[in-house]
């Protein structure tokens, strides 16, 4: 899928000397994550053999189970690398997106992101039929993305798509960090911790994946349906109890998060990860030094409340601006928004607010910033994110809106709406956390 840079412009882009180089950097990591390509370079076929990077399988057909928010790109590309070698398969997916093929052998499902809907059972049902019609001179082929979690649900026994909704809803709410999100999904949940793999059998079954997971954690990402839980058999129910949700559980619930091992997983190789935020920022590093800048990637494990990433990034930024030299920063990973209201917006428009308070008091250097989500999608918005300059609070000001108030009511994207400094790059096709990109010039008489 072809990302360009005019893709990303936003009013500051357009007007500030580094936007030509912010845009760059914003498509050359978005393509750096493109599965399409990664997979191109690790799957083949000779024949009825299967290759997979140094593996080789000689088998009948392949069957593919393609789940996430890349799941479309996934299977458009092992299809069009395998042809006539995939017999069928099944591909769960978030957003439609017009431009990818369809393959007349794959069956196709919509279902619910991030809060989980009858979609997303009636296609872990298709799932699980479909990789137990599969038998041994085959070989399950899964293709995971980010979002598999909520887009693939098979509630344990009593437990009500309801029930999962709802539990699902209040750990959002509470702040709770995706790895302990995962730990409890992987307890209440069939299809998760190994149940996928557990489904299929003695049928081969080989897992690549796109990860949107910090660390890369393989029982995290789409909550690790083709590797053993290695959670305690307490973990979930501590998880639960941190986050003070325990007192009105249902009780099929907390007889799954208390009750019987989970599945056991036939033995299968490691799944294999053919891209995260590493490589993303990497990219998006050799863009800038190109361009004749010092690059400092600060961290691909990026995590917190949004709004308090937001400040400290700013306060980074000040000391770099006041140094005086240019200068990028990057950063990735995925933090979180506790809700206290009901607002509009997104972890990295949240995050592009706070930076714009925090800038607002810098009088010196002309810092280009961008928060964004590399699936192109920023919570329940038609944005990925924003761009951020040291007077992106003072232009809200003058045009009536206080910062501060929309801050607390969680309403970002009436921010950056006003400013026309949203990024709207549409559905990328991958997802591999978020970004943070901060390009540092020093002040020139021009721009005083």
């Amino acid at each position: 899928m072809p990302t360009h840079p005019h893709m990303f412009h936003t009013q500051s882009t357009r007007q500030h000397p580094a936007g030509t180089l912010l845009t760059e950097m914003l498509a050359t990591a978005t393509q750096a994550a493109d599965p399409g390509l990664q997979l191109a370079h690790l799957l083949r076929r000779d024949g009825n053999q299967l290759l997979i990077a140094d593996e080789i399988l000689t088998v009948r057909s392949v069957v593919i189970v393609a789940v996430g928010k890349a799941a479309l790109r996934m299977a458009a590309s092992a299809c069009a690398i395998l042809g006539d070698l995939v017999a069928t398969g099944v591909v769960v997916y978030k957003d439609e997106d017009a431009s990818t093929p369809r393959s007349p052998q794959l069956a196709y499902y919509a279902a619910g992101h991030p809060v989980p809907d009858a979609r997303s059972q009636t296609a872990a049902r298709a799932v699980r039929h479909c990789v137990s019609q599969t038998t041994p001179d085959q070989c399950i082929l899964v293709l995971l993305s980010g979002g598999g979690s909520a887009l693939l649900v098979d509630p344990a026994p009593g437990i009500t798509l309801a029930m999962l909704q709802e539990l699902t809803q209040q750990l959002l709410a509470s702040g709770a960090t995706i790895n302990h999100i995962n730990t409890v999904r992987r307890r209440i949940d069939r299809i998760k911790g190994g149940g996928l793999a557990a489904a299929a059998g003695h049928t081969p079954l080989r897992t690549l994946i796109l990860s949107d997971v910090i660390g890369n954690d393989l029982s995290t990402i789409a909550s690790g349906p083709t590797v053993a839980n290695p959670d305690p058999a307490d973990a979930a129910w501590h998880v639960l109890t941190s986050y003070g949700l325990t007192a009105q559980l249902p009780a099929p619930i907390v007889t799954a998060v208390t009750g019987a091992s989970p599945a056991l997983v036939p033995p299968a190789p490691p799944p294999i990860i053919i891209g995260d935020i590493h490589g993303a920022l990497q990219a998006a590093a050799t863009v800038a030094r190109t361009a004749g800048f010092p690059v400092h990637i600060l961290t691909d494990r990026l995590i917190g409340e949004a709004r308090h990433v937001g400040s400290t990034l700013a306060s980074i930024v000040h000391y770099h601006a006041h140094v005086g030299t240019p200068c990028c920063l990057l950063a990735g990973g995925e933090t979180t928004v506790t809700l206290r209201r009901a607002g509009h917006g997104g972890r990295n428009q949240e995050l592009a607010l706070a930076l714009a308070l925090g800038l607002e008091a810098l009088h010196t250097g002309q810092p280009l910033c961008a928060a964004y989500a590399s699936d192109g999608g920023d919570g329940p918005t038609d944005a990925a994110g924003a761009v951020v300059t040291r007077t992106s609070a003072q232009r809200a000001r003058a045009a009536g809106i206080d910062p501060q108030q929309l801050l607390a009511q969680h309403d970002s994207y009436h921010f950056f709406a006003a400013l026309d400094d949203h990024l709207r790059p549409g559905a990328t096709g991958t997802n591999v956390n978020d970004l943070f990109l901060a390009i540092i010039m020093p002040e020139t008489p021009e721009t005083r």
